[in-house]
């Protein structure tokens, strides 16, 4: 039996502010609401940042659901124009608590799960820690198929280590990770669950002009990285349905992948050596998007190889001059919270 983590008197009644960026996917939230009204922790606000054109299906799905349910004081619906980036710093403006959590609409998890979040960061151990990410149940672990290999022999990859990252960007799915108890030092955090420390994201804001499947994650946790740990925790657990639900289709998804990764490279890409790393990156994936057609010439795979480059490049061309000097040099100004436009507001804030 593992002894129960220390606790500050100000951490174990921390507020916990549940983000979720929603477009398309009602079904699924309303299975999300279920699993965090079922809490055993109930220090925690909803705020729900909907993408939709009206009318918007969520706001007609969390409109039925309060109807009956107990979360009408813990929840809030945000009107957002449409767009991940935007949607998540339209959150975080409007997020009180000192934990803050984004959670994709389309997961679930057991009802101690906000009382473990809660415990891991009151420990005296993880004071040092900016954020965390639960292990996906689901979809952990990943094979590690030829592609990925091949990716990791070419240079495309840093490595095979599960949760690495290298300056640029160039990073390894955290879903290779086999079950494991405790927790381990990565460097990115996935998007489907990040867990934030408020003192972490303190002047930090998603860059609005990644894509949806531009790595905004990982962008955004590479900052926080720079002055935090963040970790993996294996027995924090979380359900990733991956509903299909409102999702694009994949040359749509390489391309915005592909977008993203340019972008980084750009943003982040500073000497020669930087530059000769993008180049390798870049010849890599062309040779394996060739050895992928080769072994199965359909359509999709020949369009596969000019998505990739294409977007790469608009990705590299995407990031100005002073852009770069700014990342560089990024401003630490305090976290603030803003008043957002509520469709739906808590009884507390009326």
């Amino acid at each position: 039996m593992q002894p129960a983590p220390y606790k500050t008197s100000a951490q174990q009644d921390a507020l916990v502010s549940v983000i979720i960026c929603t477009c398309g996917r009602a079904s699924a939230l309303q299975n999300l609401l279920k699993a965090i009204e079922l809490q055993t922790y109930q220090n925690f606000e909803i705020l729900i940042v909907d993408g939709n054109q009206e009318p918007s299906p969520a706001r007609e799905a969390v409109e039925n659901y309060l109807k009956q349910s107990n979360l009408s004081e813990k929840l809030a619906l945000i009107k957002s124009e449409k767009g991940l980036t935007r949607q998540r710093n339209v959150g975080l403006e409007g997020a009180s608590g000192e934990i803050i959590c984004f959670f994709d609409d389309d997961v679930t998890m057991e009802e101690d799960f906000l009382s473990r979040v809660v415990a891991l960061f009151a420990s005296a151990d993880m004071q040092d820690v900016g954020g965390i990410t639960p292990y996906d149940t689901l979809h952990y672990p990943y094979a590690l198929s030829l592609r990925w290999r091949l990716r990791a022999a070419l240079g495309v990859m840093p490595s095979l280590n599960p949760g690495d990252v290298d300056r640029l960007g160039r990073a390894v799915p955290i879903s290779f990770l086999k079950p494991f108890a405790g927790s381990k030092q990565i460097g990115w955090l996935p998007g489907f669950g990040m867990i934030y420390r408020r003192a972490a994201v303190e002047g930090l804001r998603f860059d609005e002009l990644l894509p949806t499947y531009g790595g905004e994650d990982r962008d955004f946790s590479m900052r926080v990285g720079e002055r935090y740990r963040l970790l993996v925790c294996g027995d924090l657990h979380l359900r990733h349905h991956y509903s299909t639900e409102g999702r694009n289709d994949g040359l749509i998804r390489l391309r915005e992948c592909s977008f993203g990764a340019g972008r980084r490279f750009a943003k982040y890409g500073r000497g020669f050596r930087d530059y000769v790393t993008v180049a390798r990156t870049f010849l890599g994936d062309f040779l394996v998007d060739l050895i992928a057609f080769a072994r199965s010439p359909l359509p999709v795979n020949f369009f596969a190889i000019f998505v990739r480059l294409h977007a790469s490049f608009q990705g590299l061309r995407s990031v100005k001059k002073g852009e770069r000097l700014a990342i560089a040099s990024p401003a630490r100004s305090s976290f603030e919270r803003r008043e957002v436009p509520v469709l739906i507001r808590n009884e507390r804030d009326r």
